[in-house]
């Protein structure tokens, strides 16, 4: 109930936020608790439920908030479990590209290896597509 109302999704955006700077173990076990709710329940029986939370406004901005203060073997993980082999629809879409970002923005070297090889050819659809924070974001990596 905590995920998909704004208000809600901002104060647990400011807990995540708040148990990082303060360093505490907690944050890491908050962060994969809050990407498990994610990945759990959506309508697309298609696609990873992960997927489906990236592509919504709400829940996307607090998958994002989690990707910067996930850890790195974390972050493998999402990216391995979720990502792989969707690249060109997430960096395509309007709102999912910003959690691309956001992964970019924080992985590790192994990770944005991945993204470049999967992505690197297809770079140019989301480009045409007026998203060029993803190819921001790789340049940054």
């Amino acid at each position: 109930a905590l995920l998909s109302p704004a208000c809600a999704s901002l104060c647990l955006q400011g807990a995540l936020s708040a148990l990082h700077r303060s360093q505490s173990p907690a944050c890491a076990r908050f962060c994969r608790a809050l990407i498990g709710c994610l990945s759990q329940d959506g309508p697309a029986h298609d696609q990873s439920p992960l997927l489906t939370s990236l592509q919504d406004p709400a829940r996307s901005r607090l998958l994002e908030a989690a990707m910067t203060v996930l850890d790195p073997p974390g972050l493998r993980e999402l990216f391995r479990d979720h990502l792989r082999g969707h690249l060109r629809g997430v960096a395509s879409h309007r709102v999912a590209n910003h959690g691309l970002q956001r992964l970019l923005d924080h992985a590790p070297e192994d990770v944005v290896s991945e993204v470049l090889s999967e992505l690197g050819p297809a770079l140019g659809e989301p480009l045409a597509q007026g998203h060029p924070g993803v190819l921001l974001a790789l340049l940054g990596a």
